[in-house]
């Protein structure tokens, strides 16, 4: 069964739907829009439409993003940071949301991934906590990474 091209009507629906469901970035909306097989001299025009109708927002999408990995992936900044520059958003905006971080949070996250690897060879540990983005000096800080 071949896939009907959408309109640009149909397109902007779809678009405006799967934004109001969840924060996403222009990336995330124009691989949908691929795949939902809209006309590509249509993206641009349509990601325009959904900033302009406040559908699309970098800022709120970064500091969801942020909240996202931090709480429930338990990533470091450098990973986070990576991630949203993948998706192509101003730095700006990944900066202000990076320095929204509940540094509590942020401190328990890696205390706690530090736990859960105790039995690991410290230069394991550390390549692990590294590959969660975490700084060189954060693990260093935690004097329980040298027990």
């Amino acid at each position: 069964m071949e896939k009907h091209e959408l309109s640009k009507p149909e397109a902007l629906n779809k678009a405006q739907v799967y934004c109001a469901r969840a924060e996403h970035c222009a990336a995330d909306v124009r691989r949908k829009l691929y795949e939902w097989g809209a006309p590509q001299d249509l993206f641009d025009e349509i990601v325009d439409n959904l900033y302009a109708d406040g559908y699309l927002n970098d800022t709120r999408f970064c500091a969801a993003y942020v909240h996202d990995k931090v709480a429930y992936q338990s990533w470091g900044r450098l990973k986070i940071r990576a991630g949203l520059q993948a998706l192509q958003l101003p730095s700006a905006a990944i900066n202000t949301a990076l320095e929204e971080i509940d540094e509590d949070q942020y401190k328990a996250n890696l205390q706690s991934l530090v736990r859960q690897r105790r039995s690991d060879a410290p230069e394991k540990r550390m390549r692990f906590l590294l590959q969660r983005g975490f700084t060189y000096d954060e693990i260093l800080a935690q004097a329980a990474f040298m027990r």
